[in-house]
C-alpha cells in the first residue's frame, strides 16, 4: 500500500497533474484530466459504477491538497491513510463489497 500510493501520487500529482498545469495555467483542468487517467488505471472497477465515485472523489481531493499545499508528501500521506484504513475495515468486516 505504502509503494501503490507513493507511485501513484509521484505519478499522477507530481508528474502528470504538474505538467497539466504547465501548459493549461488552471488549476482545475489539470486536476481534472489528471483524475480521468487515474480512474484509467483502475479497469478494474468499471463495471462496478460505485467503485468508480470511490476513486473519482479522492482522487479530486489528493490533486486540490497537492495544489494546496505545494508538497507532494501531503497527498501521499493521506493517500496511504486512506488506503490502509480501508483496507482494514474490510479485513474486519466492518465494510463488504456486495455483487
Amino acid at each position: 500500500m505504502f509503494l501503490g500510493a507513493l507511485f501513484e501520487e509521484l505519478l499522477f500529482r507530481g508528474i502528470i497533474q504538474t505538467l497539466l498545469f504547465i501548459f493549461t495555467e488552471n488549476q482545475w483542468i489539470a486536476i481534472l484530466i489528471t483524475t480521468v487517467c487515474f480512474l484509467a488505471l483502475h479497469t478494474q472497477y468499471f463495471k462496478k459504477p460505485i467503485m468508480l465515485i470511490n476513486i473519482s472523489v479522492p482522487s479530486l481531493t489528493f490533486g486540490w491538497i497537492y495544489f494546496e499545499t505545494n508538497n507532494i508528501v501531503v497527498p501521499f500521506i493521506v493517500h496511504f491513510l486512506m488506503n490502509f484504513i480501508i483496507t482494514l475495515l474490510f479485513k474486519y468486516h466492518v465494510l463488504s463489497m456486495k455483487r
